[in-house]
């Protein structure tokens, strides 16, 4: 949301301004009174607010690149402020004995729909709802103290306090004159009312109060008093040096887009809940060759959350399904990579991941110890490839239905095994080489694949075998050659072979017989 928030703004500011006042050459606003409309602090010009100003609600400054923008004064909102509570919150209520006796009423600025706890003077009403709090009990003190611990499900403010001791006029306290741990003043409904976008330089030692603050360029926080200013968005770079921001109207005084930095000196935030700065990707992804491969992230973000297997069809934005990019954070949150909590104490993601492309050939994997805080970045896995060397058989003819001995032989000068299988063809149709299970290839490695290739028909054919590759590589490079063939071998059907012998051993038998007939004869003339 604060994405789509941060490209509004740069879309409103880009638009022409209608009747605005350029400040051109160099210029001192130093009595006091009021700014409204719309200003533009042109390349080359410095516009110096050393007075006190009040700044009707839509005033936009726009700070061009070049133009430099200094703030040693106070511009503060036309706007009631209200008391914004942390999750337990103390003011500090001047009473200044006022009677012996009377009400303290608190009137919040919106209706408190899920309970809260008022303490005051030991007495505590747990789980309470409404808009208006009284109590009732001494004013004969100087001051009273008001504990609230709020409801994590809403925010609450109060508008004002009033005082009404029996028998005397009754003293209203607004929020600004209120004070206490754990509280600051916001503009009403927390929306900005007016802003300054800054493309050149902006330069605060006074304060700024009811302000919504984009800085492109550089802005610079030097014995500052930022009050209901937060977030201040920046794309560009901000130090913070001696100053106060208090009053942020989202869990964050600053944040810091994608690249833009900062240094931060001396200086508090709103406290409590509210980080000091956070720094938020405004996109998160990891590009890869095809759909088939997932991601997993481990303790990502803020909350250091782990994530189920995301794909590049199980994106969140329908419209980015098939475009080989993985989605790998869903909100801000999981996209924020480091931040300064309340305390000043800086914090940054320690998230890792891992990318898996199962297949038949078996899983591939890449750990990602350190997950990049970058946009985006590509993952190359590690992988085979495969290149059929040769196919070659133990002899050139065979009889059908006899095995012919064939040795095939891959090699795989990838980076990851592959578990592979080999189907064969002769002469366009399934040949049988009696191999059923896959063969195994490591990287680096060259493997010989013994087959005992059969034939059921006669003639001359040729065996071709191929690496079968999975659809899950498509994208991929994982076979480099993938087919190779044996010489034409020729296959005879052995009982055709057997009735050529007739005549051979027709005239063995009859030269048997004569042989027989000759040593007889001798033996009988003996």
């Amino acid at each position: 949301m604060r994405r789509a928030l941060v490209v509004t703004l740069v879309i409103l500011f880009c638009l022409p301004i209608v009747n605005a006042e350029e400040i051109s050459v160099d210029q001192n606003e130093d009595s006091s009174g009021t700014l409204s409309g719309q200003y533009i602090v042109k390349d080359g010009a410095t516009w110096t607010i050393s007075g006190d100003y009040e700044i009707e609600e839509d005033t936009e400054i726009t700070i061009e690149t070049g133009g430099t923008m200094i703030v040693t004064g106070s511009m503060n909102a036309i706007a009631e402020p209200m008391l914004n509570l942390a999750g337990n919150a103390s003011i500090l209520v001047p009473v200044d004995y006022l009677g012996e006796s009377g009400i303290l009423r608190i009137d919040f600025a919106d209706e408190i729909l899920y309970g809260i706890d008022i303490e005051i003077n030991n007495e505590t009403t747990e789980n309470w709802t409404g808009s208006q709090f009284d109590w009732n009990g001494s004013l004969d003190v100087e001051n009273l103290t008001v504990n609230i611990t709020t409801n994590p499900f809403q925010i609450s403010s109060i508008e004002s306090i009033t005082l009404s001791p029996e028998m005397n006029t009754p003293v209203m306290l607004a929020a600004d004159e209120l004070t206490g741990n754990g509280t600051s003043l916001v503009i009403p409904d927390r929306l900005d009312a007016w802003g300054i976008d800054v493309h050149g330089t902006l330069v605060v030692s006074g304060s700024i109060f009811g302000a919504g603050i984009t800085c492109h360029g550089i802005c610079t926080l030097d014995g500052a008093n930022m009050t209901s200013t937060g977030p201040i968005e920046v794309m560009g770079e901000i130090s913070v040096t001696d100053s106060s921001l208090s009053g942020g109207i989202s869990d964050e005084d600053i944040i810091l887009w994608d690249n833009a930095t900062i240094t931060w000196s001396n200086s508090t935030g709103t406290g409590g809940m509210t980080d000091n700065w956070v720094n938020i990707l405004t996109t998160r992804t990891i590009g890869v060759q095809n759909g088939y491969v997932v991601f997993y992230g481990y303790d990502m973000g803020y909350d250091s959350v782990s994530t189920s297997p995301l794909g590049d069809n199980s994106t969140f934005d329908v419209a980015n399904s098939g475009d080989n990019i993985i989605e790998i954070a869903l909100d801000e949150r999981d996209r924020m990579i480091r931040w300064q909590d309340g305390d000043g104490v800086v914090h940054e993601e320690d998230a890792s991941g891992l990318v898996v492309l199962s297949t038949p050939w078996g899983d591939y994997e890449q750990a990602i110890n350190d997950l990049p805080k970058v946009n985006h970045f590509d993952v190359e896995l590690d992988l085979p490839l495969l290149t059929f060397d040769s196919l070659v058989e133990s002899a050139d003819e065979s009889n059908v239905n006899t095995r012919l001995g064939v040795m095939a032989t891959v090699t795989n000068s990838g980076d990851a095994a592959a578990t592979f299988l080999v189907p064969c063809t002769a002469n366009g149709t399934d040949a049988n080489v009696g191999l059923s299970l896959p063969y195994t290839a490591e990287a680096g490695e060259t493997v010989e694949i013994p087959m005992n290739w059969d034939s059921a028909n006669e003639g001359e054919l040729v065996l071709e075998c191929s690496i079968f590759t999975p659809y899950h590589f498509e994208g991929y490079q994982v076979v480099d050659q993938g087919t190779a063939s044996t010489n034409p071998v020729t296959w005879i059907d052995e009982e055709d072979s057997s009735t050529n012998l007739v005549l051979p051993i027709t005239i063995g038998v009859v030269l048997s017989i004569g042989i027989f007939a000759f040593i007889s004869r001798r033996a009988i003339g003996a």
